[in-house]
């Protein structure tokens, strides 16, 4: 019985050690067997939005009769030949050395060096695979020096198999989440650092991770609270914190030049664009709902309401309810995030954000949700009682299993048919759980 004992604590531990490995073991066979659908769709609607930076700039030279494939989304800015995109050009920034390494391999390979044969498919895979490995790895690091290895991996591995996180990260690598999702995880964790020994250094890589996740998505810039009220808990900690940047002002003052820096080839476009420097790319989209919010819609409706596709994250907000009174692990301002995030996606005019799984730009937000979610485990796990335990772990495996393969059924929505078409991925997944 002890050798039994000693060969499962082993193996918990190796398990607990190496499980973000087997996560991206996983996730590169997903993507090495990718549907069909998604495979030819990687690039394509926002996904090549984001994508034709690249190939404009390393292959074509410039905008004009740039050839791509969403003819009914991209035209040409008006007055001119350039093809315009509305979408900012952050996502192309940290795609372009797997997309330099696909061109290079293309050419040298006798294979079409067009930006869209399989070699630069595989690039996106790549890319997407190895930021979205980055921030959990980093997650993990975060979350780890104020929670167990145990509830750590429970946290990581059920926001990630049991919400839309692992659609973004292996089926649409093209769109912008898992990118955000990796530098939300590095903002995270270098936030203390700031405090524990500030430094222009530190303040410009901050700035640096601000910048480049607001040129992916402006509407992320609310991941600065997180900085400014990182272990705020009371009024005598937000005068302290106003005099600590007082008193750091002047290190302070590389943060907007190190923005502006990241910002500058998305200036520089809109200048060869249209002629100005800064241009609202877009044009009549915008927060339409701002007086009357679709709350409702955005998290339960069937067309993508987050906790109707993601339940999982419901144990995440349940966390924010019990966590904000006393702001343990800073839950108070991630769950002010949260509220202000949720409310401009529910302003937005287009409150379901187009063909998705759920409401997909909660995707970065589960690295700040991963501690209210860990907290909520926490408290769990230090009752004294057996039975709670036993149902919150059965209630986490069953959300689990329904986020899972939610995902692997998905093929994608049919806007006339929403109801239907969800219908029936409940019907695969449920008919798998019964042969089991």
């Amino acid at each position: 019985m002890k050798r039994i004992r000693n060969i499962l604590a082993a193996a918990g531990s190796f398990v607990l050690k190496y499980y973000l490995f087997f996560i991206l073991a996983f996730a590169s066979y997903r993507a090495s067997t990718l549907h069909e659908r998604f495979w030819n769709g990687m690039i394509w609607s926002d996904a090549e939005g984001y994508y034709l930076y690249l190939t404009a700039v390393f292959i074509h030279g410039g905008f004009e009769d740039l050839p791509f494939r969403t003819e009914q989304q991209f035209k040409p800015y008006p007055g001119t030949k350039k093809l315009f995109t509305k979408y900012t050009s952050g996502v192309a920034l940290m795609q372009a050395p797997f997309f330099l390494a696909s061109h290079l391999l293309a050419k040298m390979a006798g294979q079409p060096t067009d930006g869209y044969s399989p070699y630069y498919l595989r690039g996106v895979q790549l890319a997407a695979l190895l930021y979205g490995f980055l921030g959990l790895l980093f997650l993990r690091r975060a979350l780890e020096r104020q929670f167990s290895a145990g509830l750590t991996f429970m946290t990581i591995t059920g926001l990630y198999f049991g919400t839309n996180l692992m659609h973004y990260h292996i089926q649409e690598p093209g769109m912008s989440h898992i990118y955000s999702f990796c530098l939300f995880a590095l903002f995270i964790y270098y936030t203390p650092r700031f405090y524990d020994a500030p430094s222009w250094r530190i303040v410009a890589w901050l700035a640096f991770l601000l910048g480049l996740t607001t040129l992916i998505r402006p509407t992320t810039a609310l991941l600065g609270l997180y900085l400014l009220f990182y272990n705020v808990d009371s009024r005598a900690a937000l005068r302290e914190r106003w005099k600590f940047f007082i008193h750091h002002h002047k290190i302070l003052l590389v943060a907007p030049a190190v923005v502006l820096l990241v910002w500058f080839p998305q200036f520089a476009y809109w200048k060869y664009i249209s002629g100005d420097w800064l241009i609202y790319s877009y044009g009549k989209e915008g927060f339409i709902y701002w007086n009357s919010p679709k709350f409702y819609k955005v998290l339960f409706y069937i067309q993508n309401g987050w906790l109707l596709f993601s339940p999982m994250a419901g144990l995440a907000v349940a966390g924010c309810l019990l966590g904000s009174w006393k702001n343990q692990y800073n839950i108070a301002v991630i769950f002010f995030i949260l509220l202000l995030s949720t409310y401009l996606f529910a302003s937005w005019w287009c409150w379901w954000f187009g063909g998705a799984l759920g409401q997909r730009s909660y995707v970065e937000l589960y690295t700040l949700l991963a501690f209210p979610y860990a907290y909520l485990i926490q408290l769990i796990f230090r009752q004294r009682w057996l039975i709670p335990k036993i149902v919150f772990v059965l209630l986490w495996l069953a959300l689990m299993h329904y986020g899972y393969f939610l995902t692997v059924y998905y093929t994608g929505p049919h806007y006339e048919v929403w109801e239907l078409e969800l219908v029936r991925q409940w019907a695969l997944h449920f008919n798998y759980w019964q042969k089991l």
